[in-house]
């Protein structure tokens, strides 16, 4: 199969308007084997952005106080200061269910509400079928002046408790409380 074929066709994306490439060739790939080195990574990369550079996230469950690293900051607080210091940032984080059922509809909330007060824009995404939910994780951060150094972080980790593993397998500092 030629690569061209893995992706939808301009009239299957629904946007026949768009110039965007469905895909391009050049691209580093470097995994990221443990939420530690992930959380790190993305810290680092985040303090870097500055004005008009763009900060794209789509999250499942998100909680504002989870640290970066153990002396932090925590994913609200580095967002919000990208956005302070002149980034666009945009996220997507889902709309949970009620807490009663053990979901994150707070915490996703408060991460939106957080980022908004520093200028940035949140939606909580609530087009899924009843019960149903968006599992997107990921976060694009491009650079106006410096697109060699855009970086995109995809494959599967929440901005949340619970995921700021490493090797040792001890868990996160922060755990998500079970019932």
């Amino acid at each position: 199969m030629r690569i061209e074929d893995w992706f939808l066709t301009e009239d299957e994306r629904g946007n026949p308007a768009s110039e965007l490439a469905p895909w391009t060739s050049g691209n580093e790939v470097r995994p990221l084997i443990h939420g530690a080195a992930y959380f790190a990574e993305l810290r680092a990369c985040v303090a870097e952005l500055g004005k008009d550079d763009l900060l794209l996230f789509a999250d499942w469950r998100g909680d504002p106080d989870e640290r970066l690293a153990p002396d932090g900051p925590t994913v609200s607080a580095a967002f919000a200061q990208a956005a302070e210091r002149g980034a666009h940032v945009r996220g997507l984080i889902w709309r949970s269910h009620l807490d009663l059922l053990r979901f994150s509809s707070a915490e996703n909330r408060h991460l939106g509400r957080e980022i908004e007060q520093a200028g940035g824009q949140a939606l909580l995404d609530t087009r899924t079928a009843v019960g149903g939910c968006h599992h997107q994780k990921f976060v694009v951060l491009r650079r106006d002046r410096d697109p060699a150094a855009d970086v995109a972080f995809v494959g599967g980790i929440d901005l949340c408790h619970g995921r700021r593993d490493d090797a040792a397998h001890e868990g996160d500092p922060q755990p998500v409380p079970m019932p």
